[in-house]
């Protein structure tokens, strides 16, 4: 089954046993993401599921299970937020966490061009803060690039960041 039948086939179905699947999201290498209401909790996530071709790599299996455990330990308000992992009934792991609105800082620069030095000091300020917490945690992000870097709007604030993907961190 190919990425594309995964998608349609994935859409209103129910993860986990506690996953609605909305919509698709994006892929990514490990897997791809859905919008996703968590049922009794009424709250919107991203879904981040392995594709099927990796669950029979144990290493890339252990490399979705150290992200999740990664990222769940990380509780900075410019880290992700991981709110749960799991097996579906497919033998497919998933991820739930924080659903965010926003473009990558690639994207970000791609539309906007060079930015304005105060900016790019609070915007790296923020990565620094989610780094920092990962450090004192004892974790090296390792992966760290503008795709990984979500700048959203949240509760008024711009350019607010996210760091996201401690698939490849290293304790």
């Amino acid at each position: 089954m190919g990425q594309r039948e995964d998608i349609e086939d994935s859409l209103g179905k129910i993860w986990g046993g506690r996953y609605e699947i909305e919509e698709f999201v994006g892929r990514g290498g490990m897997g791809l993401v859905f919008k996703a209401q968590q049922l009794g909790m009424d709250r919107v996530v991203a879904l981040k599921v392995i594709h099927r071709r990796l669950c029979q790599d144990e290493k890339q299996v252990q490399r979705f299970q150290q992200e999740a455990r990664t990222s769940s330990r990380l509780s900075h308000p410019n880290s992700i937020r991981v709110f749960d992992y799991g097996k579906a009934e497919d033998g497919r792991l998933y991820m739930a966490m924080e659903f965010l609105h926003g473009l990558t800082l690639g994207k970000l620069i791609s539309q906007e061009g060079t930015l304005e030095p105060s900016r790019v000091i609070h915007i790296a300020r923020q990565m620094l803060k989610s780094l920092a917490e990962a450090h004192q945690k004892g974790l090296v992000h390792r992966d760290l690039k503008p795709e990984n870097i979500i700048i959203c709007e949240i509760h008024g604030e711009t350019d607010f960041v996210k760091v996201l993907d401690f698939g490849i961190a290293k304790a």
